[in-house]
């Protein structure tokens, strides 16, 4: 697992690096408040500070431990997981337009605490309805930010 941390917390600290790099023409703050730059510049400094914890950690942890030269798979056993996520994923991406940002989250969730993470239906339904109500007022009533409604549009005003 050492060299898979080491690998991992690599990859993540390249890509804090190029957001960061990315994100240095941008402005920070406006008139208003923040501009199109803070978040960049925000997350791309906590994913440097979180994959330098996962190199760190690594090294402490198995500092007295002699590595093996077999590297572990990446995916596992489990690979049929990781190929639905994706295939979730790329659905949830497709169907977003179509079907609404509410309806096409529900249904994303609903697939993937179901039929992948294999929950009861009481946890999948409540959990559900409280992401998908308290992502939605989040969104789109505190942050105004104008998401596609779909074809709830037509049944539930939004």
């Amino acid at each position: 697992m050492k060299k898979l941390d080491y690998i991992s917390g690599s990859v993540l600290l390249g890509f804090a690096v190029v957001l960061l790099f990315a994100a240095r023409k941008l402005p920070l703050m406006s008139e208003f408040g923040p501009s199109s730059g803070f978040f960049p510049v925000i997350l791309g400094g906590f994913l440097a500070l979180v994959s330098l914890m996962i190199i760190i950690r690594a090294w402490w942890q198995n500092r007295n431990i002699k590595t093996s030269q077999e590297t572990p798979k990446i995916l596992g056993p489990d690979k049929k997981k990781f190929f639905l996520y994706l295939g979730l994923f790329f659905a949830f991406a497709l169907f977003f337009e179509k079907l609404g940002y509410l309806l096409s989250t529900v249904l994303f969730l609903g697939f993937i605490l179901k039929y992948v993470e294999k929950q009861s239906w009481k946890t999948t339904f409540g959990i559900i309805i409280i992401s998908g109500l308290v992502s939605y007022y989040l969104f789109v009533k505190f942050l105004s930010v104008p998401l596609p409604e779909g074809i709830l549009s037509s049944v539930i005003p939004m």
